[in-house]
């Protein structure tokens, strides 16, 4: 599926007049996101999701960036999306991820169209709020400021995660890229046991690794009794500072 297919569609409402939002709308919300991993960056988006249309994409569906001067950014509702970015040969490298409560394209919507968008492909069943090309910066500004703040957050967020997972992958060694990647799940989550948001093997292909490898040293760690467990859902850290000094050992 195109962008463009999708303009068509008129958003509920295109009342851009100052709002009052709720005291607990963060424009800046606590740091949740990973190395190539961004998640719940945006929820105060949805105090204005009426000015979006709403798009339900099912999982394995791909959509195409396909306008060049204006395009539409996105609040991920609910869903998992992934960036495929390419190499000249079309083989896709370094992927990255976007969960729930995150804007989608709002570099392209910042730089006037300077930052080129990628694909994106569902991972699961996803609901995104398209807001209208023609919106500007000024109309978010007067909707309310903290709009204007929480996407300047989202970039923010979005280049430091995208770097950290850049910087992590300049390790040779597989092992030293999960160790490093894990213990910065635990450093973001604060505490032993967390939702990774990825699987193992979403993991192996953003720390540029076969999926096997990747299992191959999930075990290891469970065997030395570093990592508890490693599921879809869970991930629990027991030797957060072994686990670090493994990463950082040459």
């Amino acid at each position: 599926m195109f962008v463009s297919e999708l303009i068509s569609r008129p958003p509920l409402s295109r009342d851009y007049s100052r709002r009052t939002f709720p005291d607990h709308a963060s424009p800046c919300p606590p740091l949740r996101s990973l190395p190539g991993i961004i998640c719940h960056t945006s929820t105060i988006w949805e105090n204005v999701l009426d000015l979006a249309t709403p798009v339900r994409l099912s999982k394995g569906t791909m959509l195409y960036p396909d306008t060049k001067d204006r395009q539409p950014f996105f609040y991920l509702k609910k869903g998992k999306v992934r960036i495929n970015k390419m190499d000249e040969e079309g083989k896709e490298f370094y992927p990255h991820y976007i969960l729930s409560g995150s804007l989608i394209y709002d570099a392209f919507f910042l730089t006037c169209g300077q930052i080129p968008s990628m694909p994106l492909k569902m991972l699961e069943d996803s609901e995104l709020h398209m807001f209208p090309s023609s919106m500007s910066f000024e109309d978010i500004l007067s909707i309310h400021p903290h709009l204007a703040r929480n996407m300047a957050y989202s970039q923010a967020v979005k280049d430091l995660a995208y770097s950290r997972l850049a910087c992590i992958n300049m390790y040779v060694k597989p092992f030293n890229r999960a160790c490093i990647f894990l213990h910065e799940m635990y450093d973001i989550h604060r505490h032993g046991t967390f939702e990774p948001g990825v699987t193992q093997s979403e993991l192996a292909m953003m720390l540029n690794m076969h999926k096997v490898t990747m299992a191959n040293i999930i075990s290891q760690l469970k065997r030395e009794k570093i990592v508890g467990q490693f599921t879809k859902t869970k991930v629990s850290i027991l030797e957060p500072a072994r686990l670090k000094e493994l990463g950082l050992k040459e």
